[in-house]
């Protein structure tokens, strides 16, 4: 049936400016016409018009002109250029004032930290439309941080609070006035708390004093802002603390009846045959008294449309199949994760009409799919507790995910970009991000979530790093927005009150409370570290480590015998190309690890005794640093093996229990995978979204059907995270450090259950007898047809007498044929790159890039197929990678250059078709007649 009642109004931030005139139709606050102009000739809804260009800023000091002046035509001296959405730092850039200070600078030297202590005023004068009678113009700010004002033709119209919080402000009786072009202006406030900044020290061996949040973690108390802008392991303190309209400005026009929020709620029942769709409108009326309308609306191709009455101001009218035939989908098409299915998405209409007038309309995509977040497993202390393990439309998911601290350090993000973010870890078969402390939260990061398949552990603003929000009340309201506002987008997994502990308790009550109201079809979590609320999800928590440990730690960690099973931070050092290293530091300091490598978080904030001790480490483990050549290609070695083992650890243990291992793991979240800044560590691609050796070691580890060496115990595993049994052989080969084959085995996979990890042999004896310190080993797996399911490879210490990889430098070099070809199109040019291992010895982290053949510049994005090869004598693989029509105009003569561990180039054969194929010759000058590095 139809409901109807005067439930809270659920838009944010809504107020009503100029309201009481009265407008041709006798409504408060809606324009009356405009002279000359008949009612119905226009149509009274105009969708959202984006507010770009045409903005000025300046510092909001003593001297600046107040807010009516700033809302009018008059001219201002003083004004410059701004970038809206953006910070006043991205617009000071943009004009020249300061260089990117993220590149070649350490950026506390390099801006005055002086730039967060004063507020900003931005205007903007823009078209407006001439009102008819009964139209209402709105304005909408999706994203000030960190208090905004607004004025517009002079009047003051209403303020934001918080930088996550919608400010949406029906300014029909301003506009009404207006000769065809309104004066906005904006007061951007500072943060309540700030502290000064927290400097880089590669001697001292932590992260900028070892404590983030700046060095009280004052800047907490303001709660939702970017509070990790004051300065974090991860990130520089950013001078302006990312103040700033940062999200879109837009105005819209409506009839007297707005849509102030649509939810659509799909019900998937159990068997996945039939889903029900509601649909919740919040509406708000201009109208004096009741009023019908009519509802119309169209889903899957199926129009439909009901009558109703809603009341003057604001109410709320919910549709179900029961109402509406249309709403009840029969083997409806469902949203998965990525790997287990399309992420399929259904389109939602819907408007509210009266009198053959449209008076405003919405499109909703959403996704249908039916999650549960627990289940049953005994607890150390004996008693069953409700872990923590995701089912997706009845499918078991492990979760391998990463966390996602901010989206961009200075808040540079195009939706090109961020959906470029999003997509690579679509292709590093990730199936979650976890949008840690809220950071994040925009339209086009949920967007390209949903069309990529990736869950979202949506975080909010609370952290154990400082005091916690000193204004709960405006920290809800945000939270309140957010839910509200992302609810409806199918990869938002779970709400979570913040990070590592739980806030205090009236944010975690408000937090569940809402929930229960919003959203109550999903889970709310406490915490990344446990869930304190009612009937409470255990099993999971943070905790690292954060640094390089050998693969046998991770496996040792998550063999089944520890709690809890499911991870949601473990990272490692990351260390990027040649290319961006040399990119992101000055030429001084290439060889002479100093403070801008600190700006670059190297020292991560102790781990591994910072970044001395982790050159220290990967020495001793590769042997002695030559020159940043050398660093760079054992740093990507270093990479993959410990990266790698992060989520092959957790799928060789997943699902099941075994005797004496009765925590089998359900989830893993890298600590990171997105970098907000060029740095050194936590990311599995460079800040310029380049994939380096730690991206393919996430994609090759997180095959949805992988074999897996377990570098804890040598048995062989196959992880099978799909919904039936694999079945075939697993062909193992292993060779010493020339390259020539010493053993192998055929070990027989009889069915290796749907969701779950069978051990199918163990290599120990074997690599027990290698004939060198190191051996390699690779596993091929087929099915029962010979079709090849999936290759691994792997180098690995004798188990007899473990000395690291340091004897690598004694293996022959590798001769391979590369042959590349390209193929234009009309939307871009694809290539393919064929490489074989044509000698002897192992071609061990065959590694290849597109460049510009005319500037050498890397062309970014472009992801390949596979990267990072490793090939056995007589081994091929085949790598494909798609540059966008736009890349391809940019870069017009296009190469594909290859490097490695060791290549025999005269050896080597290399040819293009349509493509040139060389040589990373700097990247295979790691050996210098003199040591060069370090000192």
């Amino acid at each position: 049936m139809t409901q109807l009642n005067r439930r809270r109004f659920l838009s944010s931030g809504t107020a009503i400016a100029g309201a009481g005139v009265l407008g041709a139709i006798g409504l408060p606050g809606v324009a009356a016409a405009a002279p000359g102009a008949a009612a119905g000739t226009r149509p009274l809804r105009t969708g959202g018009h984006e507010i770009t260009s045409g903005w000025t800023f300046t510092a909001a000091d003593g001297t600046a002109v107040p807010g009516g002046g700033q809302a009018s035509a008059e001219h201002i001296a003083g004004m410059k250029p701004a970038v809206v959405p953006g910070t006043p730092l991205t617009s000071m850039i943009a004009n020249g004032e300061y260089p990117d200070p993220l590149y070649g600078h350490i950026v506390t030297d390099t801006v005055p930290d002086t730039l967060k202590d004063t507020g900003y005023w931005y205007r903007v004068a823009f078209p407006v439309p001439r009102l008819v009678p009964g139209q209402r113009f709105w304005l909408q700010f999706d994203g000030i941080n960190y208090l905004g004002t607004i004025w517009l033709d002079g009047t003051e119209v209403g303020t934001v609070e918080g930088a996550f919080k919608r400010g949406v402000f029906d300014v029909t009786d301003i506009v009404a006035k207006a000769d065809g072009t309104a004066h906005l202006a904006v007061l951007v406030g500072t943060l309540d708390y700030t502290d000064p900044p927290a400097l880089p020290s590669y001697a001292s061996g932590v992260t900028r004093g070892g404590r983030n949040g700046g060095k009280t973690g004052i800047t907490l108390k303001n709660g939702p802002t970017t509070f990790c802008t004051a300065g974090w392991d991860w990130l520089p303190t950013i001078p302006d603390r990312d103040l700033g309209i940062w999200q879109p400005v837009t105005w819209s026009t409506t009839g007297p009846v707005r849509l102030a929020d649509v939810r659509v709620d799909p019900e998937l029942s159990a068997d996945l045959r039939t889903a029900d769709i509601a649909i919740d409108l919040t509406v708000d009326s201009a109208f004096a008294k009741a009023r019908s309308v009519v509802v119309k609306g169209s889903l899957d191709g199926h129009a439909f449309e009901r009558t109703v009455t809603v009341p003057a101001g604001s109410s709320s009218v919910t549709v179900t199949s029961e109402d509406i035939a249309a709403l009840r989908l029969n083997h409806p098409k469902l949203w998965w994760p990525n790997g287990y299915g399309e992420p399929y998405r259904y389109r939602l209409t819907i408007g509210v009409e009266s009198g053959g007038q449209v008076h405003d309309e919405r499109t909703v995509d959403f996704g249908i799919r039916r999650i549960e977040y627990t289940k049953p497993v005994q607890s150390p202390s004996g008693a069953p507790a409700d872990c923590l393990a995701i089912t997706v439309n009845n499918q078991p998911i492990l979760v391998m995910g990463g966390n996602w601290g901010l989206d961009e350090a200075l808040r540079r993000i195009p939706r090109e970009r961020l959906r470029a973010q999003v997509r690579l870890h679509r292709d590093a078969n990730l199936n979650l991000i976890r949008n840690w402390n809220g950071q994040s939260s925009t339209e086009d990061f949920f967007d390209a979530c949903d069309a990529y398949g990736i869950l979202v552990w949506q975080d909010f603003f609370c952290s154990t790093e400082g005091p916690p929000a000193a204004n709960v009340a405006r920290d809800l309201d945000n939270i309140r927005d957010c839910i509200v506002r992302f609810r409806n987008h199918p990869s938002v997994l779970l709400w979570c009150g913040g990070n590592e502990g739980p806030p205090p308790q009236p944010l975690i009550d408000g937090l569940d409370s809402l929930v229960a109201e919003l959203d109550p079809r999903r889970a709310a979590l406490t915490s990344s570290a446990g869930d304190t609320g009612k009937d409470p999800i255990g099993g999971y928590s943070s905790g690292g480590p954060y640094h390089w440990v050998t693969p046998s730690t991770h496996f040792s960690l998550n063999d089944g015998t520890h709690w809890p099973p499911f991870h949601n931070e473990v990272g490692s050092y990351s260390i990027p190309t040649l290319e961006f290293i040399k990119k992101m530091l000055p030429e001084a300091s290439w060889e002479h690890p100093d403070d801008f490598w600190a700006d670059r978080d190297v020292n991560g904030n102790g781990g591994n005794g910072g970044g001395a001790g982790y050159l220290k480490l990967t020495a001793e483990r590769y042997g002695e640093l030559r020159n940043l050549p050398d660093f760079a290609r054992k740093s990507q070695l270093m990479n993959y093996e410990c990266i790698k083992a992060i989520y092959e650890a957790h799928a060789a243990n997943m699902a099941s229990a075994a005797p004496g291992k009765p925590y089998p793991r359900t989830g893993v979240i890298m600590w990171m995978t997105n970098p907000a800044q060029p740095s050194f560590v936590w990311q599995m691609y460079s800040h310029d979204l380049e994939a380096h050796a730690s991206f393919y070691a996430v994609q090759h580890a997180c095959r949805r059907v992988n074999v897996i060496l377990d570098s804890q115990t040598l048995d062989v595993v196959v992880a099978n995270h799909t919904r039936a049994a694999v079945r075939g052989t697993v062909a193992v080969t292993l060779y010493d450090l020339n390259g020539k084959e010493f053993a192998a085995a055929s070990l027989r996979v009889g069915g290796a259950a749907a969701s779950d990890h069978t051990v199918i042999g163990t290599l120990a004896p074997q690599l027990g007898s290698a004939p060198s310190d190191v051996a390699f080993v690779r596993l091929l797996f087929k099915d029962a047809h010979g079709t090849e399911l999936v290759r691994n490879f792997y180098w690995v210490e004798n188990p007899v007498r473990a000395a690291g990889f340091v004897s690598l430098d004694d293996a022959p070099a590798a001769a391979v044929s590369v042959v590349a070809r390209a193929q234009h199109g009309r939307d871009g040019v694809g290539l393919t790159v064929e490489v074989e291992n044509t000698g002897r010895a192992v071609a061990l982290m065959l590694h290849l890039q597109v460049y510009d053949t005319r500037t050498g510049e890397r062309v970014l994005p472009a992801t390949f197929s596979d990267n990072y090869l490793n090939l056995a004598a007589g081994e091929s693989g085949t790598a494909r990678v798609r540059l966008d029509s736009e890349q391809a105009r940019r870069h017009q003569d296009i190469g594909v250059r290859i490097d490695g561990w060791k290549i025999d180039q005269h050896a080597s054969r290399l040819r293009g078709h349509g493509v040139a194929v060389t040589f990373n010759q700097p990247a295979l000058s790691a050996h210098p007649p003199t040591k060069t590095f370090g000192g």
